[in-house]
C-alpha cells in the first residue's frame, strides 16, 4: 500500500514535529509514505524548514499565505501516480501508530468506499476526553448535506481516486471562506456515488486550542452558507438540500437560545422559521432522529 501525506504548515515549529513523528510510528507501512509538509506562507525565522530537515519528506515553501485548504491541494498535486491513499494532517494533530493501517484494511473491503474516518480524542486546556462517546457521526451523504458530523481531515483516510475524480482546478480564490473546506471535499466525494465508513476506534489526538478554525464560528458561518449557495447547484444539490440546510441553522439556533438563554439565538432561529417553516420542521425531525438513533 502506498500512502500520500500532506501536512499544511502555518507558524507549525511548536507542533510539527509531533506531527511528523506520529507519521513515521505508523505501523506495517514502513518504506510506503510520501510526505509533502507545506509552509504556507511562514516568514523566516518562523518557519520549520530546519526542523524538519531529519525527517524524509519533501519540503515545500509557499511565498505567501493562501490558507489551509490551498496548501493541502498544492501537496495532493505534487503526490506520486502510485499513491492509493491520502490523508491531510493538520500540523498541531497527531496519529496513533495504527492510524493508516486500519483505515486502509477498511477501504480496501469495499471498493465504494471513498474514505473512511475514526475517532478522536481531544486534547484541551481542561484535560482530555474521546470525541463521540454515546454518539457516532453518520457519514451518509443524506445526512452530511444538512450538517458536517466530523471535526477534521485528520481523521480521515482518502481514496485518491476519489480525489482523481474532483478534478478540481484550485486557483484563487476557489473558496473565499476556506474553514469548511472540509465539509465541501466529504460532500464532493460523495456526490460522485461513493461512500464513507467511520470506526468507533480511537486513532487521533486532536490538539483543540484558541486558535482553531472550529472557535471562529462568525467566519465558519460564512464558509458553508458559500459552500450552500455556491457549491450545492455544482454538486447536483437541490433548492431543497439548500432549504433543509439552512433550516437546521435555524432550529440549532432556536435550541441553543433555549438551552442557554440566549434571546439572540432565540429570535434569530424564529426568523428561519418565518422564512421557511416546512424546512425548520424537516430540519427537527433530523435532529430527532439523530437523537433516538445515537448520532451526532
Amino acid at each position: 500500500m502506498n500512502f500520500g501525506i500532506v501536512i499544511p504548515v502555518y507558524f507549525g515549529r511548536s507542533f510539527i514535529q509531533r506531527a511528523l513523528d506520529s507519521v513515521f510510528a505508523q505501523d506495517g507501512v514502513s518504506g510506503h509514505l510520501t510526505v509533502f509538509v507545506i509552509e504556507d506562507g511562514t516568514p523566516e525565522p518562523e518557519n520549520v524548514e530546519n526542523l524538519i530537515a531529519a525527517y524524509p519528506v519533501h519540503y515545500v515553501k509557499l511565498p505567501e499565505n493562501h490558507g489551509v485548504f490551498y496548501a493541502r491541494w498544492v501537496g495532493f498535486s505534487q503526490l506520486p501516480n502510485t499513491t492509493e491513499f491520502c490523508a491531510f494532517l493538520d500540523q498541531d494533530d497527531a496519529w496513533h501508530p495504527k492510524f493508516l493501517s486500519h483505515l486502509a484494511a477498511i477501504l480496501m473491503q469495499d471498493e465504494t468506499l471513498g474514505f473512511a474516518a475514526c475517532n478522536a480524542r481531544i486534547f484541551n486546556t481542561h484535560g482530555n476526553y474521546v470525541l463521540y462517546r454515546d454518539r457516532r457521526p453518520n457519514l451518509l451523504f443524506a445526512d452530511l448535506k444538512v450538517a458536517n458530523q466530523l471535526i477534521s481531515p485528520s481523521q480521515v483516510l482518502i481514496r485518491r481516486d476519489a480525489l482523481e475524480k474532483l478534478n478540481w482546478n484550485i486557483d484563487l480564490p476557489f473558496l473565499p471562506y476556506p474553514v469548511a473546506d472540509d465539509w465541501l471535499l466529504w460532500l464532493s466525494i460523495l456526490s460522485q456515488g461513493y461512500q464513507a465508513a467511520y470506526t468507533h476506534e480511537v486513532l487521533l489526538d486532536y490538539y483543540d486550542h484558541a486558535d482553531g478554525a472550529h472557535h471562529r464560528k462568525d467566519i465558519m458561518a460564512q464558509s458553508e452558507e458559500y459552500i450552500v449557495e455556491h457549491w450545492f447547484p455544482r454538486l447536483q444539490l437541490t433548492t431543497w438540500d439548500q432549504r433543509l440546510y439552512k433550516g437546521r441553522i435555524g432550529w440549532d439556533h432556536i435550541v441553543q437560545g433555549l438551552r442557554s438563554k440566549n434571546l439572540h439565538d432565540f429570535v434569530k432561529g424564529l426568523h428561519y422559521l418565518v422564512r421557511d417553516p416546512i424546512a425548520v420542521n424537516a430540519a427537527r425531525q433530523f435532529r430527532r432522529r439523530h437523537r433516538k438513533n445515537h448520532i451526532v
